[in-house]
């Protein structure tokens, strides 16, 4: 059944599909790149309480603003 669904897509986006990789390649993997980073950054599980810090990220320091 799948045969079915998805040999004429094949059959028609396949080769232009393919060229286009062929005389692009590292725009396409940057592409991919992106696309893999931002569902990473979509699903990725993240504890309930995370004080409040930047993606994870500690810039140290004590939090009154700078100063003396």
């Amino acid at each position: 059944m799948q045969e079915l669904l998805f040999g004429p897509l094949l059959l028609t986006w396949g080769p232009p599909v393919l060229a286009f990789i062929k005389q692009h390649p590292w725009q396409v993997f940057a592409a991919v790149l992106v696309f893999v980073l931002l569902m990473d950054l979509m699903f990725r599980k993240r504890p309930s309480g995370d004080g409040g810090d930047f993606g994870g990220l500690d810039f140290g320091g004590d939090g009154d603003c700078g100063g003396d």
